[in-house]
């Protein structure tokens, strides 16, 4: 016989197969089975074909072949028992659990049926009966690890993380290393903000998954740049851990506002291509995606339709953060409407109310102005509670109620944060910066020490137009504490630190800066991407003069910045402040309140030039992650020669 490019003689199909199955081929041996045609009809084809699907994670298909097991041998109650776990993970909890309830009453089987039994409970959240089947179990044969796990587990969705972490650290004492229950212990960590913890755990995982299975190709990602060769979702990857542990030090990294260290630990996974990824991983994706927000969007869409047992509980509310993070409040509102069984399951009070507070600011601000003001006086009110806690526990020399009350108090002030800073969001996105620095005024006394904050609070200053000393305040600690590693500062504060500085005369201060930016630039090159730091500070200093009605100075600074129009960076995002610079040229010119020298003018005539030559195939606009009209957008080449016509005839004129 003939299979996948290989003769198998007669009578050596047992010995073949059962090789494959040995060797972990769980794919060829399909095959091969699915070849021979006794396979559908014999308990012996059956039975083995169920088993290969099932450790390819087939369930459905693996399903299907102990349903025929069961029609054929209904005797053999070990068939009705893989049945019930294959539709198990299949996700089938309620078809699986009609299994379990008859014609499994075998005392050798007991123990499995109640495990199994409780964890379709556990999957179907109904903790109450999964705890009382799991009273039922017996701590002997070797169990003792495996319920102390699942007692674990249903503490740690009670949310006891610490009661949690007294079952999982003996059933991991008590029955050897397991990668799983290790991750459990790790969770627990992280929901406890014990970072270093669960970081130890992960190391330990992902040292003995290299260790022991060396073909998963822990790595291999990054080291060929995305091109290494799917592994595909073979048992050594679910026995190992790794998926899960990657995941969570990636949601470590993430929650640290490490994306680029969240990124990193998603690359060092095995190989899969997209189809093979596992949920978690999927969400952990569209979250970091460096594409920008369209493809993360997608793919949160993509798991909210497979439905609760199958996406993250994370998915709903990420999606419409993700939303309200790209203003696209719309769509945020739609989901909500379309999923409100989901919004009591998956959105605590907090949340709902600050997303529905940011969806109706974009047809009613005043209404959205009360609902955050009563949310900020509700989480202050806690804040200042949990502070005199603080100082009590203090008073009182107790570390432990310390650690707790500040535990308490962080997660406070995590959640007061982002109403704040939503207050302040409603007056800037009106241009009322006086109305913003109000806000933040008002949320100074929690919030002043919060780098966040005290960033946006330095923006809102800045755009006042007055303030520029005070802003410059709040901006000199940010790049002092970050001095040595200046490219790790956004563009925005150093372009917006040295236009406070010529502001306020400090002029020398300013080109320090600029000096350091451009050092740091020329020492990085372009060996890990395109760097605009310096060209973004350019651009803002000759915005900034060109908005002064200075035009000769400010136009030469922007087209320097651009190295002449005919560089690398010249992009959606910096082409945006050279047409407004020169549409507010055109404008005092055909008032004739602007007055250039010829040179002056020339020169920005050969920069135009130079912008429609190198950018007849850059789109000269921002679009947003959804937005796909299947029009060709406007490039900048061109928009520079409709502005150089323009000036052109602007010239001629007397």
């Amino acid at each position: 016989m003939f299979s996948q490019n290989m003769i198998i003689r007669d009578g050596e199909y047992t010995k073949t197969i059962y090789t494959m199955i040995k060797e972990e081929r769980f794919q060829d041996a399909t095959n091969t089975l699915n070849g021979i045609p006794e396979t559908s009809t014999t308990r012996a084809g059956l039975s083995l074909l169920g088993h290969c699907y099932y450790q390819m994670q087939d369930f459905i298909e693996a399903a299907n072949c102990y349903e025929h097991l069961i029609n054929l041998v209904p005797d053999v109650q070990e068939y009705r028992l893989y049945y019930a776990q294959s539709l198990f993970q299949a996700g089938l909890f309620e078809e699986a659990q009609k299994i379990t309830a008859s014609g499994l009453d075998s005392p050798e089987l007991k123990e499995k049926v109640l495990q199994l039994q409780s964890a379709i409970a556990y999957g179907n959240e109904d903790y109450t009966t999964a705890q009382s089947l799991l009273l039922q179990r017996q701590d002997g044969n070797g169990q003792e690890a495996s319920i102390k796990n699942d007692e674990g587990c249903l503490l740690y969705q009670a949310n006891m993380y610490e009661d949690a972490l007294q079952r999982f650290v003996p059933a991991l004492q008590s029955g050897g290393f397991n990668p799983h229950v290790a991750y459990n212990a790790a969770l627990c960590h992280y929901r406890r903000k014990e970072n270093s913890q669960a970081l130890n755990y992960i190391a330990e995982i992902v040292e003995r998954g290299i260790r022991n299975h060396p073909e998963l190709g822990v790595g291999a990602q990054a080291e060929t740049e995305g091109g290494a060769r799917s592994v595909g979702n073979p048992p050594a990857l679910a026995a190992s851990g790794l998926a899960q542990a990657f995941n969570l030090k990636a949601a470590i990294e993430y929650q640290e506002g490490n994306v680029e260290g969240a990124r990193e630990a998603l690359t060092d996974l095995p190989p899969r291509s997209e189809p093979e990824l596992d949920p978690v991983t999927l969400h952990n994706m569209a979250l970091t995606d460096p594409m920008g927000g369209g493809a993360g969007l997608r793919r949160l869409a993509f798991l909210l339709e497979l439905g609760p047992t199958t996406c993250p509980p994370e998915t709903f509310a990420n999606l419409l953060l993700l939303c309200c993070k790209h203003e696209m409040y719309d769509t945020a509102a739609d989901i909500l409407a379309e999923h409100t069984h989901l919004t009591y399951k998956y959105l605590s009070p907090y949340l709902y109310d600050l997303l529905d507070a940011l969806i109706t600011a974009q047809s009613t601000p005043e209404e959205a102005e009360q609902k955050l003001g009563t949310l900020a006086n509700s989480i202050g009110g806690r804040l200042r509670a949990m502070a005199a806690k603080v100082q009590e526990c203090r008073s009182a020399t107790d570390q432990n109620a310390l650690r707790m009350a500040l535990r308490e108090y962080e997660g406070a002030l995590e959640s007061y944060l982002p109403v704040a800073m939503a207050r302040a969001w409603i007056p800037w996105r009106m241009d009322d910066f006086q109305g913003a620095e109000r806000e933040f005024r008002a949320s100074a006394e929690f919030c002043s020490e919060t780098p966040s904050w005290r960033l946006h609070a330095a923006h809102v200053l800045f755009m006042r137009g007055d303030r520029y000393k005070e802003a410059a305040a709040f901006y000199e600690p940010i790049v002092r504490q970050n001095y040595d590693d200046i490219l790790s500062i956004p563009a925005s504060v150093l372009a917006n630190l040295c236009v406070a500085y010529i502001m306020t005369s400090q002029n020398e201060e300013a080109e320090e800066l600029m000096r350091k930016v451009e050092r740091a630039e020329e020492r990085k090159g372009n060996a890990n991407g395109q760097c605009l730091h310096l060209c973004i500070v350019n651009l803002v200093i000759g915005t900034l003069y060109c908005a002064k009605n200075n035009y000769e100075f400010g136009l030469s600074r922007i087209a320097h910045a651009l190295d002449g129009g005919s560089g690398a960076r010249l992009c959606a995002d910096t082409w945006i402040h050279v047409k407004r610079c020169v549409l507010g040229l055109l404008t005092g010119m055909a008032k004739q309140t602007i007055v250039l020298p010829s040179i002056a003018l020339q020169e920005t005539l050969n920069f135009l030039r130079a912008c429609e030559a190198y950018g007849l195939t850059i789109p000269s606009v921002l679009t947003g992650p959804l937005e796909d009209s299947g029009e060709q957008p406007p490039t900048i080449g061109l928009e520079a020669r409709k502005l150089r016509a323009l000036l052109l005839k602007l010239m001629e004129y007397k």
